[in-house]
């Protein structure tokens, strides 16, 4: 069965997304094509590049906002992402899209246009920072003729653009469909992350169109910003995908669409 893996943003809840990865990679399942937003492109990215679970893991419980983010005049945003890009680029270094083991696919908003931007090719290590960059908290990144902006605002989780990628099962991973939080936020970073994720869990319903197996970790009372509990956040991600994903068998055979598809494909001169 060819898996096509859809992983929302959530901030720091995206580790939980390396316990999704962690149960795949345990029942086989052949993973075809990964699309991810903000956090979901982060570790979309590291994946696809080759890493395995374990180094993600590693790369996780090094992490703490202090060592991502550098704080810049509030003129366009409160962060300079520079330090995600540093840390990106030590782990990809100056990889492109046609170098991954998988194909990735990025999104992000053009504020200009206010149109999402998918993005495929170039350097991968930028494209994941513009797909992170919040608005008001990062600044914006400029690329090519686009001003770019965290891809949550229109698409926080992207199953849409795994449809037409020749896979059997499309499962999606929602880190970003919590609860308010618990208790009211204690600072201006926390008001901002929260009221995005207002916004953007609104846009989390389109993807259940495209979506075969949804999958979502309990996380609400994990606050967007608390890098501290990787291992919950793992664990909370695997036992969310074994419980989504328990009875399906990953060895099955490409139904009758998958395979009109390839032969489409292959009618029009495809690889």
């Amino acid at each position: 069965m060819r898996i096509g893996l859809a992983l929302s943003g959530g901030a720091a809840r995206g580790i939980a997304h390396i316990g999704v990865l962690q149960y795949l990679e345990e029942q086989g399942a052949k993973i075809c094509c990964l699309a991810g937003t903000s956090a979901g492109s982060i570790v979309g990215s590291l994946y696809c590049s080759g890493k395995t679970t374990d180094e993600l893991v590693d790369i996780a419980s090094s992490m703490s906002w202090k060592s991502l983010v550098k704080f810049s005049l509030p003129k366009k945003g409160l962060i300079n992402s520079e330090k995600l890009l540093k840390m990106l680029k030590e782990y990809l270094g100056d990889i492109t899209f046609d170098d991954l083991e998988l194909p990735l696919l990025v999104n992000a908003v053009d504020l200009l246009s206010g149109k999402e931007v998918i993005m495929d090719e170039g350097p991968v290590a930028e494209a994941v920072v513009a797909s992170c960059a919040i608005p008001g908290i990062f600044t914006p990144v400029k690329k090519d003729k686009y001003l770019l902006v965290d891809g949550g605002l229109l698409d926080n989780l992207p199953a849409a653009l795994l449809k037409d990628k020749n896979v059997d099962h499309i499962i999606s991973v929602n880190v970003g469909a919590q609860i308010p939080l618990d208790k009211e936020p204690e600072s201006i970073f926390e008001i901002l992350v929260q009221s995005f994720d207002v916004v953007r869990r609104q846009r989390d319903l389109p993807a259940q169109k495209y979506t075969d197996t949804m999958i979502e970790p309990d996380l609400g009372d994990i606050p967007f910003h608390d890098t501290s509990k990787v291992d919950e956040l793992i664990k909370r991600g695997y036992e969310a995908a074994q419980e989504a994903l328990k009875g399906l068998d990953f060895q099955k055979k490409p139904g009758r669409i998958s395979k009109w598809l390839s032969k489409r494909k292959k009618k029009s001169g495809g690889e």
